[in-house]
Formats: C-alpha cells, structure tokens, sequence
C-alpha cells in the first residue's frame, strides 16, 4: 500500500504512517493508522527548544478527520524530553495541542464550526465524539478567538442591558458600532450599574478608549457616567428605539385613559386595537388599517395621539441640530389644551436627555445593530434551556452576535 502517498496526504511533520488495519466495531468501522517518528528528535512543550532526545514515552490515540466516512485513530508514541531549561517536559506536536481533547487540529477547527449550526449532541453524534468532549472543544475555541481578537479602530460603543435568570439581575452587553469589521459584540459584563463596567475598562485599554468617539445607550445614567469617566472625547447617543418605547407606552396610557372616559357604549371599538394603535401605520395591512380608522373616528384625542406618534420619528432625520430642536420644540407645543398628561410626561423626559438624543444629528450610527443584539442574546439561551456555566453561556451569546465569528466556514479555519 503506498503509505508514502497517505504521509504526504497527512502532513504531519516529522512523522510517517508505517500501518494501516481496519477494525469492525458494534455500529460502525474504525481505521486504525499508526505512525512512526522519522527524526528520532523531539522539541519540548514548554520553550520550544529543538533536537531534543527522548525521555521516555507513552502510546497515544488521537482522532482525526474521518476517511471515506469510517471514524479513524492515530496511534503513536508521544516522547517526554529533559530540556536543559525546562526540565521533563512533554514534546510539542504541530498537529496535536500540548494539553485538551486528544483530537487532531484540524478536527477542533470543524468540531468548533459545527457548533455555530448545530447542537452539540449532534455534533458529537456525526464525529463520534462525546458531548462533554464537544462542549470542551467549543469552549477552549471560543476562549482562543476572544483572547486574539483585535480591539483597534474602534470608535464607536454602544451599551444595552438583558435580563438573565429570575430576579432583577442583569448583564450589560458592550458593542463595537464602527471598526475594521463593522458592528460586533466586544464583551459581557455581569450587573449594570456604573461600578461593573469597570472590568470592560480594563479588557479594552485606556489607550482605545481615548480614542472613543461616541457612546450610543439607553437613557440609563451608569452608562453615561462611566462612557464619560474613561473615554473623554466621547459623547452619549441615546437610542432611538429606547426613546419611542417611552413614546408607545405613553400613547397606549392615552388609549387606557379614553377607554374609561368614553365607557362602554364605546368597548366594542376600543377594546383589542393596542397594537393597532401602537404600530406604525406604514406597517399595517388592509383590515388593521381599516379598524384603526374606526378607532380614530371615534376619539379625537387618539387621533391626535397618534398624529404625535408618527410624526415624532422625524426627529432622527436632522442632520442640523438646529432645525432638529426647532421640530421638537414644535411637537411640544402641539400638546398645549391637549389634556393627555401621558405624552407631557414623556416630552418632559425627552426634553431632559435632549442632548444626547440630539447628538445623533452630528454623527449617524448603526441604531438597529444594538437592539438587535439583545433579541439575539434571548434565542441563545433560549435554545439551550439555559446554562450551567456563565462564562460559556456569554461567550455562546458573543460569537452569534458577532457576525465575522457566526460565519460558518468549516474548511477554512485555522486553530
């Protein structure tokens, strides 16, 4: 048989195949290839000195890509050398790790592919490897990617909360808006408050975050405070999707407030069209615009609550701070003898963070790619039914987040 042909095939430097048997098992056949050591030299594992002799040795099964659909084992013998400056050390192998699953390197490159489309069972099932040998594999992948990433050209963060688990207890999920590769998820912290931020700080680099120009967020004050404490050419965004929820609440209190006031001669019409109301009238099909018309015809105050609505939007497609606060300052005084205290309220607290929401005016930042994130986070743990293992579970939600990471290209990976 020509092994010469197979070693080439192989390209595992320093060794050749010198057998190869094919074993019948249970369910299925394995392919047992052995290898044999040319050089008789060996480099230690732990400075990477070369031309070392052998110590001693142990026989080693380590699994591979499999050939022509038949599970496959490497078996050779794995040498310890006495280095002069490490002392006994394990030898280093260019296609094995030092330490971690005993699998080839271009099978942890397709394992970790797998695992961004599908389970880890059933990856584990289509390899032949065990679950935890999977879910080990995934983990330490994803730990290398994120430790090697690379933080510069960032100019733009942005900053959003999810909730995990029962209880008030939240994560905040830090973005890089603008940079090489476009929007992607930097990293997670644990907690919200101006204090937990600190360890982000740290990760990212004082240096980088001088260089931080804007910082988009929720009208959440520990964020504000702790974009302007460490990156101080920086301004606040306030996003626009936090704002307009302020905004919808406030016009689904006018829709409960003129539901008591018109009783129930009125039930039938106003009953059931919250999210009529709510959403965007472009958005609406033939029957839901059609009973929104109704809704309106009956109120004048919705009518004009969701005039407001609509209108309100256009504040975003200033580019002149200017004429962005002259349409503001005439939205509010259309609510002059309007008698809807819901929306007052809401232009009161617009007002009060107006800066920042005007500051979007100056600088157009990709205002989708934040809320996104958070939907994305939710389907991650959702799918799992959860986590045992925190540290896991925020890196699971980084790489589907991240779309230069969630690219499944299982053939081009280098580990």
């Amino acid at each position: 048989m020509p092994y010469e042909l197979i070693t080439a095939l192989l390209n595992f430097p320093g060794f050749q195949v010198s057998d190869i048997r094919i074993e019948d098992r249970s369910t299925f056949r394995m392919v047992i290839v052995t290898l044999e050591n040319l050089s008789g030299t060996h480099r230690c594992g732990e400075c990477g000195k070369t031309g070392l002799p052998g110590y001693d040795s142990t026989e080693r099964d380590v699994r591979p890509l499999m050939w022509w659909q038949c599970f496959t084992v490497m078996h050779f013998k794995r040498c310890r050398v006495r280095c002069p400056d490490c002392g006994i050390r394990t030898e280093a192998l260019d296609f094995v790790d030092l330490r971690g699953p005993r699998v080839t390197k271009p099978l942890l490159g397709l394992v970790y592919e797998l695992c961004k489309v599908m389970t880890h069972k059933a990856v584990g099932i289509l390899m032949g490897l065990h679950r935890g040998t999977v879910r080990e594999i995934d983990k330490a992948m994803m730990e290398k990617v994120q430790s090697e990433r690379s933080l510069d050209g960032i100019t733009v963060l942005g900053f959003d909360e999810i909730a995990v688990g029962t209880g008030q207890t939240y994560w905040t999920m830090i973005s890089a808006l603008e940079g090489p590769r476009g929007p992607e998820l930097l990293n997670i912290v644990e907690g919200r408050k101006e204090k937990s931020l600190k360890p982000f700080w740290t990760w990212f680099g004082k240096e980088r975050a001088h260089l931080v120009t804007h910082g988009v967020m929720d009208m959440w004050k520990p964020f504000r405070k702790s974009l302007l404490a460490h990156c101080p050419k920086a301004q606040a965004i306030y996003d626009k999707f936090h704002v307009i929820r302020h905004l919808l609440d406030a016009v689904n209190e006018v829709r409960k407030q003129e539901f008591k006031r018109l009783g129930d001669r009125m039930k039938g019409v106003l009953a059931g069209k919250k999210f009529v109301l709510l959403s965007r009238r472009s958005n609406l099909k033939r029957e839901s615009r059609k009973a929104l018309e109704e809704l309106l015809l009956v109120s004048p105050r919705l009518l004009k609550a969701h005039f407001l609505k609509e209108t309100f939007g256009h504040l975003w497609e200033y580019k002149s701070r200017t004429w962005a606060m002259k349409f503001f300052r005439k939205w509010v005084n259309s609510l002059k003898w309007s008698r809807m205290d819901p929306l007052k309220r809401f232009a009161t607290m617009v007002e009060d963070h107006l800066d920042g929401i005007l500051s979007y005016c100056e600088k157009k930042v990709p205002l989708g790619y934040v809320e996104s994130t958070n939907q994305k986070a939710k389907n991650v743990i959702r799918r799992a039914y959860g986590y045992r293992d925190e540290k896991f579970k925020k890196r699971k939600i980084i790489r589907a987040c991240t779309p230069w990471m969630n690219n499944f290209e299982p053939w081009r990976h280098d580990p």
